[in-house]
């Protein structure tokens, strides 16, 4: 049982788990290819052994970057709240209780449109929460609407 299922509270149950694109890896992506490159270079006996050494100094830093990006995020729709849990290590949760979101609102670059991925923000008031880089953002907006009006008591497109 993981961390989100334990606080579930009585009567809740999980509706949607949104995801992270694989673009968040893009960059530390990159550094791997180039680690890989410097192998590709011709070089002598001592270069060898420099070029060995900034390898797994790039290699290292392409997997700390990975999981730092990562950051064992995790964005947990239930019938009552909207949950994000960050954290490998050290924890941290945000909860959003569906009563309380006014709105969401979806952002999509022309490549984040082609690749399925996107940026979701639900307001609570005054404060807004961000979602980034995640797969298929009209999918989890959706299902947040959907949660938001079930948890006031309304049809999704109701005018009172």
């Amino acid at each position: 049982m993981n961390y989100i299922e334990k606080n579930l509270m009585d009567g809740e149950q999980i509706v949607y788990e949104a995801r992270q694109h694989w673009m968040i890896y893009w960059k530390p992506f990159l550094l791997l290819l180039i680690a890989i490159g410097l192998f590709a270079i011709p070089t002598s006996d001592v270069t060898l052994i420099m070029q060995i050494c900034m390898s797994l100094v790039l290699l290292a830093v392409a997997g700390i970057w990975a999981l730092n990006i990562y950051g064992g995020r995790k964005y947990i729709l239930t019938n009552r709240r909207l949950i994000l849990k960050r954290g490998i290590v050290k924890r941290q949760s945000t909860d959003l209780i569906l009563r309380r979101c006014e709105g969401v609102s979806i952002a999509q670059s022309i490549m984040g449109r082609v690749l399925g991925y996107g940026t979701v923000t639900v307001s609570t008031g005054e404060v807004a929460n961000e979602f980034n880089l995640i797969e298929h953002p009209v999918e989890f907006a959706t299902n947040i609407n959907q949660q938001i009006a079930d948890a006031q008591g309304k049809a999704p497109f109701d005018i009172a």
